[in-house]
């Protein structure tokens, strides 16, 4: 099997794991992006998408090791890096998080994403001063981004600011009617 061959077949594998993970069958997705891996080690979509089931999975030292396989193929795969410090976060390695999000913002300074879960990580650290500096320069860049509009809003609510926070929560239930935890932090607020 030539090279072209062999990166179809990997690509063919990695498309059926998405399939499945968008049906909610991750283990079987894992299956389908290993065989993908097999023939072509180098995918490196297929290894960040790999450690987004792993996550789901919450098996998050596996889901590290998926993402810095990604990086070791492309050091500037931003979205890697970005998810690699989500999963950081939620096994409370939040400097290690933020440092993740430090680096993926030197690359693209306006990345939203990173924007707003280096606020999230400052929130988890108690610094609320400079999770709401993250948040405001993710807003500056997309004021339309229900989460950092809710996230600025749990900051809010921590510093006992219940106006600003009720405030940020409208915002992002504004922008996403559907948003269970935006609606029940704003409900506690009422209590």
């Amino acid at each position: 099997m030539g090279f072209l061959d062999r990166f179809k077949s990997a690509q063919r594998w990695y498309n059926q794991g998405v399939k499945l993970a968008q049906q909610g069958q991750y283990e079987e997705t894992l299956e389908y992006f290993d065989k993908a891996l097999k023939i072509n080690p180098k995918l490196d979509i297929a290894w960040n998408s790999q450690g987004l089931i792993l996550e789901k999975l919450e098996k998050y030292p596996e889901a590290i090791e998926s993402f810095d396989r990604a990086l070791e193929i492309d050091p500037e795969y931003v979205i890697a890096l970005i998810n690699k410090g989500i999963v950081l976060g939620k096994m409370g390695k939040y400097l290690e998080a933020i440092s993740c999000f430090d680096r993926a913002l030197e690359m693209y300074p306006e990345q939203v994403l990173a924007w707003t879960n280096k606020g999230i990580a400052r929130g988890k650290l108690k610094e609320y001063q400079e999770a709401l500096k993250c948040f405001d320069k993710a807003l500056e860049i997309d004021p339309e981004n229900a989460s950092t509009w809710y996230n600025q809003g749990l900051v809010f609510k921590e510093l006992g600011k219940y106006d600003e926070a009720r405030n940020s929560f409208e915002h992002s239930l504004k922008i996403n009617p559907g948003y269970e935890a935006a609606w029940k932090a704003k409900e506690e607020l009422t209590k």
